[in-house]
């Protein structure tokens, strides 16, 4: 009799243990989940635009997260319109939906670009024979800053691969003297990168 009791006890006590075991295999599983989503996600991104290298455009940027809503990125690209053109910026990113690197993202950014002067030709002193002789301009350099609005998606399972779309307006501070001709002291930007996340 005693030992139907602790028979009937010990299953009992089996049968209420293997009732929560998938409940537990269950949270473990979301823990799991959870602990390689976050592992996922990507802390810093590498992107340009893959379509400007075939007009002689380059465009490039990393960009790591700070905190979840902060991002700090530098940005360069190279231009030979007009004037033979590059820049590099220094861009702080806020993400308003607490998602760095990902969604609706505003930034701020200061930086230096450089531009070939206009070409001069020198005077002509002795007439009438005489033939002005082109120089090529100089370089010449000045601070920048900036503001722009973005988007950026991460797509794939491994969300990895990152597009970017965005606009803004930059502010170029040269001399008054700088003759840099097509290349006005505020400018539009545009950007259309894709990146990989890692």
């Amino acid at each position: 009799m005693r030992h139907r009791h602790v028979v009937t006890a010990s299953l009992g006590i089996l049968i209420v243990g293997l009732s929560f075991l998938p409940a537990a295999l269950g949270a473990q599983g979301t823990l799991r989940e959870q602990t390689a989503g976050k592992a996922a996600r990507p802390q810093q991104i590498i992107a340009v635009n893959p379509f400007l290298p075939l007009f002689g455009y380059f465009q490039a940027e990393f960009e790591r997260k700070l905190k979840d809503n902060l991002s700090v990125a530098l940005g360069g690209s190279v231009a030979p319109w007009n004037n033979d053109y590059a820049n590099l910026d220094a861009k702080l990113r806020l993400y308003p939906q607490d998602r760095a690197l990902e969604g609706l993202g505003f930034s701020a950014g200061l930086g230096m670009a450089r531009a070939k002067q206009d070409n001069t030709y020198d005077v002509c002193t002795a007439q009438p024979s005489c033939t002005p002789v082109e120089r090529a301009g100089q370089w010449t350099t000045a601070p920048t800053v900036s503001i722009e609005t973005q988007y950026q998606w991460l797509m794939g399972r491994s969300r990895s691969t990152a597009v970017t779309v965005g606009g803004g307006a930059k502010r170029y501070f040269f001399s008054d003297d700088a003759a840099v001709g097509g290349l006005m002291r505020v400018l539009p930007t545009a950007r259309l990168t894709i990146g990989w996340g890692f």
